[in-house]
């Protein structure tokens, strides 16, 4: 019988080099058990997918990205009969408003030799693993792959349910050519997709987001809709103890938590000069907001050893900037829940360049 396998004298260069893959958050590809005595002299097929030059990392909060080198050897015994090369890209596009998402497998075969020339046969399903029945997804596929072709499995994954659930959906492959036994393994992980439905956000609506990838929220100091927020947020976070949201992120806190905050940093005792309101920073909607300490009756002068500040700025503009902080926290489900008796708050900058 042949199988379907990858090449020997290489495995030690592969393991090396899916070290620096597994590094940005991929795993090893799919790979059929090598024979364990001399005697067993299966043919076989198998599959490297191996980080190289053309190797690529890349996340934001709802798309991911990993692309590098593809091979498929076919092997007689001992003997290399031929090789199918190329590279694939694996890609996922997640929805905060919706709890389905896309996840593609794209392999471009560039080339092949010997027995590798009438190309391989490869079945791709998803696998929602552990807590398998809070994901479901479109069903297998089955495709010829070939040199000179691109070839792409694409799939819907949907996250059931309405609670906070964490998902990381593998690709598993069943690769097959005449005459040889099948390579079977898993296409490299993607990050870990977090799907909920919590109120703080898009109106309860469920939606996933990579929760691993923290992002900024910045605005425009020049804006003529919000400037004097950004430009206090500008002046503040590089200026109080600790820079808050420029040096350490800031971390999303409940409603209630941030009513409270708000009465603290810009207490009603403040006066409001006509046309102006207090706008304090950190936000009061983040677990760092509401500090009183080092503030005093300072409200228009940034005091470098204090962690909270508030000034008067233009109602407009602090109206708005604080629209554009809501919208931020919509596009990239940026929640606080409850966890026991503690708030888990997401991460996130606020660098105004």
């Amino acid at each position: 019988m042949r199988i379907l396998r990858s090449r020997a004298t290489i495995k030690a260069a592969v393991a090396a080099a899916l070290g620096a893959l597994l590094a940005t958050g991929a795993a090893a590809g799919p790979s059929a058990a090598v024979p364990k005595t001399a005697a067993v002299q299966t043919d076989q097929l198998r599959t490297v997918l191996t980080a190289g030059p053309e190797s690529a990392v890349r996340y934001t909060r709802t798309s991911g990205y990993i692309s590098a080198a593809y091979e498929m050897t076919f092997w007689q015994g001992p003997v290399l009969v031929g090789t199918l090369s190329g590279t694939y890209v694996e890609s996922e596009r997640l929805n905060v408003k919706s709890n389905t998402w896309k996840r593609q497998w794209t392999i471009k075969a560039t080339s092949a030799t010997g027995a590798a020339q009438g190309g391989v046969t490869s079945l791709v399903k998803v696998s929602c693993g552990r807590g398998s029945s809070a994901c479901t997804s479109t069903g297998p596929q089955t495709k010829h792959v070939r040199a000179g072709q691109s070839v792409t499995f694409g799939f819907n994954i949907t996250s059931r349910g309405s609670k906070i659930l964490t998902h990381k959906p593998v690709l598993n492959v069943t690769t097959t050519a005449p005459g040889y036994s099948p390579a079977v393994g898993n296409v490299p992980a993607m990050r870990t997709v977090r799907c909920d439905s919590e109120k703080i956000t898009n109106g309860g609506r469920r939606g996933c987001v990579y929760p691993s990838v923290v992002p900024n929220f910045s605005i425009s100091r020049t804006s003529r809709v919000w400037g004097e927020m950004a430009r206090h947020v500008y002046a503040a976070e590089r200026t109080l103890n600790g820079q808050p949201g420029y040096a350490k992120p800031l971390h999303r806190t409940a409603s209630a938590q941030a009513e409270k905050n708000r009465r603290r940093s810009c207490p009603s005792s403040l006066h409001r000069p006509r046309g102006k309101q207090c706008d304090e920073y950190p936000y009061a909607s983040v677990q760092e907001g509401g500090s009183n300490k080092g503030l005093g009756k300072k409200c228009n002068t940034i005091d470098p050893n204090a962690t909270q500040s508030c000034r008067m700025i233009d109602a407009d503009d602090n109206h708005k900037g604080g629209g554009q902080l809501t919208k931020f926290y919509n596009d990239n489900r940026i929640i606080a829940y409850k966890s026991g008796s503690k708030i888990i708050g997401d991460a996130f900058f606020s660098r105004v360049p």
